[in-house]
């Protein structure tokens, strides 16, 4: 299919309501995501991006397009701008402090399993990683397996290249920055392929069936049920209990929650809950 470029501008191209409650509806029923009311403006600028370099001049006719090439193409691309992805290197860093002093600990001699699920751009695996390696524990790097999904195919291409602007890595200690990244010469940092080679991306709508299985000792899906309503998040909550060990533990965003009991799990931190 092609398309004839033209000039759009933001007169000419306003979401109506109806075309709002298209997209709000095409993104929850494939992954869940819920696009709360009064957000059309961040909606329509963001697929106002789409439309100018596909040369698409209505929603109408771009929200069409996805709808016939769902789930790949241009639809991946309408999922990629709508997902929001914000992380950084030891964000939320109490949790870290937690899995030090708590999880770290009762490593030793076992095969380490966790998951990152919402990994983003790579900072939040990276900085397991690190903890691991520098954990009390003296855990065997080679006995270490961190699976990191997301949603987004363009923050997985970021993680998959390990390649970081200077200001993103800020709040590494500079130790660990010396010890596990090495400079380039456009002055941006790489994590070495040690840390790299303990990390599995791939890409993953966490609406789906999800195609693997085992345990883990640790679930990170943290600053990502914001995005969900409350039916979609206990579900995936069950998912998680699922694929956890007895007294595995799950960490959540600092300004998300659940009902820890009814749900299987036990409170044991802010933002940090226990399979029991």
């Amino acid at each position: 299919m092609s398309f004839v470029f033209t000039n759009i501008t933001s007169q000419a191209v306003c979401i109506s309501n109806e075309e709002f409650e298209r997209a709000r509806r095409i993104i929850y029923e494939y992954c869940g995501i819920f696009i709360n009311e009064g957000k059309e403006a961040l909606v329509q600028n963001r697929l106002r991006k789409r439309m100018r370099k596909l040369g698409i001049c209505t929603f109408s006719e771009y929200l069409h397009l996805i709808e016939s090439q769902k789930p790949n193409g241009e639809f991946l691309s309408f999922v990629d701008v709508l997902t929001t992805n914000k992380t950084s290197f030891y964000r939320e860093n109490k949790h870290f402090e937690f899995i030090n002093e708590h999880v770290c600990p009762k490593m030793k001699g076992r095969s380490v399993k966790w998951w990152s699920a919402g990994c983003s751009s790579g900072e939040e695996p990276i900085t397991l990683a690190m903890n691991l390696l520098e954990s009390q524990s003296q855990v065997e790097w080679r006995s270490i397996k961190i699976l990191a999904t997301d949603i987004s195919r363009d923050v997985l291409q970021v993680a998959k290249s390990g390649v970081y602007a200077t200001e993103k890595t800020n709040d590494i200690p500079p130790q660990y920055l010396k010890k596990y990244f090495s400079k380039l010469s456009d002055n941006t940092f790489k994590v070495n392929n040690r840390v790299q080679n303990m990390i599995t991306y791939g890409r993953l709508n966490l609406n789906d069936t999800w195609p693997f299985k085992g345990t883990f000792q640790v679930i990170m899906c943290r600053n990502v049920m914001i995005y969900f309503n409350r039916k979609t998040q206990e579900e995936i909550i069950r998912k998680f209990r699922d694929l956890l060990e007895t007294d595995g533990f799950l960490f959540l965003g600092h300004s998300e929650s659940m009902n820890a009991a009814a749900l299987g799990f036990q409170n044991v931190a802010p933002a940090v809950y226990q399979k029991k």
